[in-house]
């Protein structure tokens, strides 16, 4: 009788194991490669440009490729909801983010510039369109943080 339990008992253990891992190595397929920008650049024309955009670069589920976020013009007392696409250099290994507010009064295109690094010390290059005009500019000192499956 005790043999019994104990081999029912390493049976269900093992069946336990597999069934998670099998679960587990399920799940770990659907994982995203997220990517983050954000921080403060300047442009000459309008000055301080903030932004905080997130994406779903890489991925199997209905937002690959989307992006959501809120960038701001100080100078213009811009601040708005953008939303766009995400596109990756597989030569240099760089994001582009293609961004636009719902009112379409703002629109960007911002660009980092490998390689990643921790903190707040990458450069990120944008292009801002705003009914005043356009600005080109640069943050070196954004963070961009990329998560998940590469």
């Amino acid at each position: 009788m005790r043999n019994t339990r104990a081999t029912i008992a390493s049976l269900v253990v093992v069946v336990f194991v597999l069934s998670s891992s099998a679960v587990i190595s399920a799940q770990s397929s659907k994982h995203s490669e997220q990517v983050v920008f954000s921080g403060v650049g300047a442009c000459t024309e309008f000055g301080p440009v903030g932004f905080w955009i997130w994406c779903e670069s890489d991925s199997s589920n209905p937002y690959l490729g989307e992006c959501n976020g809120a960038m701001y013009v100080y100078s213009q007392g811009i601040t708005k909801g953008v939303n766009g696409m995400i596109t990756e250099n597989q030569s240099t290994g760089a994001y582009t983010m293609s961004v636009v507010s719902r009112d379409s009064v703002l629109s960007a295109t911002l660009t980092d510039v490998p390689p990643v690094n921790k903190g707040p010390r990458n450069t990120v290059d944008f292009t801002v369109d705003i009914p005043a005009g356009s600005c080109s500019g640069r943050s070196t000192t954004a963070v961009v943080n990329v998560t998940g499956p590469e």
